[in-house]
């Protein structure tokens, strides 16, 4: 639950350890910058939205490690968000070491935006690797069956949405080869055209477990050209209503194999 006795902006704490009672030092705060009241569009994504107005809040300040930030309720009248999807949010920036959250003395910045993107990709850890082995063995469960039904309902306009979809991603990718699309981009605009809605708003949950995990961890398995070739086969089986080689190539697609091989190989690299 959130502390609401926790200072306010008004009093940002420039350093030490509240927990063990060593002395801090308060330095007055300048008109801190809080993000205009707004409601977050559902397009673009709750957490991410929340995720990029707390990164922009904590650059534009000019906080730094250490410091405190605002307590959950003046986060979520400003951006107008409910209280779950502050937290996620909140989850996915520990997730990434962006803040630190500690219960029941509040929420501290751990590192910027700059640092996060200068350093080395985090390393991962075994957790994370069978929270990446439910993730794909709940996608191939998920995207199988909604491969199938997009075969028996999609139309060619969506079909053709889903050709448009790849083309931007081959030419992105041809123009920058570090380019990484928006994550399950091309598995959520399959189900769309289902017009399932539990099926998106699970495959909506795995996408938000995706950003969850360490750069690393998604770095190491990250194969986007092939990802997109593999696609393109999937697109090509569910234009000509072929759903057994549609399955086939979802499952091939979702091998585990293959990301515990790209593991293996970044933690043998590594001396792990």
């Amino acid at each position: 639950m959130t502390n609401d006795t926790e200072t306010e902006p008004q009093a940002i704490v420039a350093g030490g350890d509240l927990a063990t009672g060593i002395s801090t030092r308060l330095r007055p705060a300048p008109e801190y910058q809080l993000p205009p009241r707004h409601a977050v569009g559902r397009l673009q994504g709750v957490t991410d939205r929340v995720v990029d107005e707390i990164s922009s809040y904590i650059e534009s300040n000019g906080l730094t490690p250490g410091d405190r930030l605002p307590p959950e309720r003046v986060f979520i009248d400003r951006l107008n968000v409910s209280r779950s999807s502050l937290r996620e949010a909140l989850r996915v920036l520990a997730t990434i070491g962006a803040i630190d959250v500690r219960h029941g003395d509040g929420m501290f910045v751990a590192a910027t935006r700059e640092m996060l993107s200068a350093a080395p990709a985090a390393l991962f850890d075994s957790t994370e690797e069978y929270a990446l082995r439910n993730l794909v063995e709940t996608r191939i469960g998920i995207e199988i069956s909604a491969v199938t039904a997009a075969i028996h309902r999609a139309t060619d306009e969506d079909l053709l949405g889903l050709q448009h979809l790849l083309d931007d991603q081959e030419r992105e990718l041809a123009e920058n080869p570090n380019f990484n699309w928006e994550p399950l981009s091309f598995e959520i605009a399959i189900i769309e055209s289902t017009g399932n809605t539990w099926l998106y708003d699970v495959e909506i949950m795995l996408r938000d477990a995706w950003r969850g995990l360490s750069d690393g961890l998604r770095t190491s398995v990250g194969r986007h050209h092939e990802w997109q070739s593999e696609h393109r086969a999937i697109l090509a089986s569910m234009c000509s209503r072929n759903v057994i080689q549609a399955q086939r190539l979802v499952m091939a697609h979702l091998s585990f194999e293959r990301f515990q091989e790209d593991i293996d190989r970044l933690k043998n690299r590594r001396g792990k």
